[in-house]
């Protein structure tokens, strides 16, 4: 449909875009498994077994092999997510020629929809569901604490592990209540200072409202190698309206996600909110 209350004009072709939540999970993901990523198509993964130490001494100086074994899982690359519209010659000829900010729009929309993919799974997948709290300023710190002795009790590695938080729970954290704004505290050098939430207890701290709560504070906390995420834009395609003065744009996100080890994932949610 031609906007043509702008008919007059010449339209700008930076758009004023919707706002979009901030996309975060794809990038804090295992991207190692992603190669030939097409629709239907199934990455498996295999995962060597713990290899035995022995004692040496104890046996005479005599060692003798072992077999190994793998296990293996599978990641489905099942979601398939798409645009397609039309812009119209008038559209077009009121923003310069420019379609790149309709583009840009359908691939921040396609990005948001993997981002609250990834994390729904890896919450409903965590190996490690901290019970519910009544979370207070007073116990925000407790529950970062919690989830970082989740991890290390499951042996994860105490590198490359991030902490997402909903605006709800972030609120809590940065409340002068929280006391997580002084050095002391917050254990970082800048604190938590101008709403930078930068790293704590370990954890580099990002906040997203595509969890899956948005109505009660929520935290996942996870080892990066442990959630594994596939994506590829398969298909992209120009063309000529058939029907009308209007070109025609569609592209398709083949894309999927899983959590390989769930111990590497420990979540909390407020649920008395």
């Amino acid at each position: 449909m031609a906007i043509t209350s702008f008919i007059p004009e010449i339209w700008n072709a930076q758009l004023l875009l919707d706002f979009r939540e901030q996309t975060v999970a794809a990038a804090l993901t295992n991207r190692e498994y992603e190669g030939n990523a097409t629709a239907g198509n199934t990455v498996r993964i295999n995962t060597a077994a713990a290899v035995a130490v022995k004692d040496y001494k104890a046996a005479n100086r005599t060692t003798s092999a072992d077999a190994v074994s793998t296990t293996s899982q599978d990641l489905p690359i099942d979601q398939e997510k798409n645009f397609d519209f039309y812009v119209d010659d008038i559209d077009k000829a009121q923003a310069a020629g420019s379609m790149d900010a309709f583009t840009r729009s359908a691939g921040e929309g396609l990005a948001e929809d993997a981002d609250k993919f990834i994390l729904s799974t890896a919450v409903t997948s965590a190996g490690t569901v901290l019970p519910s709290a009544n979370l207070t300023p007073a116990t925000a710190f407790d529950v970062i604490r919690d989830l970082r002795k989740a991890l290390s009790k499951a042996k994860v590695p105490l590198a490359n592990r991030v902490l997402i938080v909903n605006a709800e729970f972030e609120a809590i954290l940065l409340s002068s209540d929280a006391k997580l704004t002084n050095v002391d505290q917050s254990g970082s050098s800048e604190g938590l200072r101008n709403a930078s939430l930068g790293r704590l207890l370990g954890f580099d701290i990002y906040t997203s409202e595509n969890l899956p709560t948005v109505a009660a504070p929520q935290a996942l906390a996870f080892y990066r190698p442990s959630v594994a995420y596939v994506s590829q834009v398969e298909k992209t395609e120009a063309m000529r309206a058939v029907d009308k003065f209007a070109d025609r744009l569609r592209g398709l996100h083949v894309y999927g996600t899983k959590v390989i080890r769930p111990t590497g994932v420990a979540v909390f949610t407020d649920t008395t909110a």
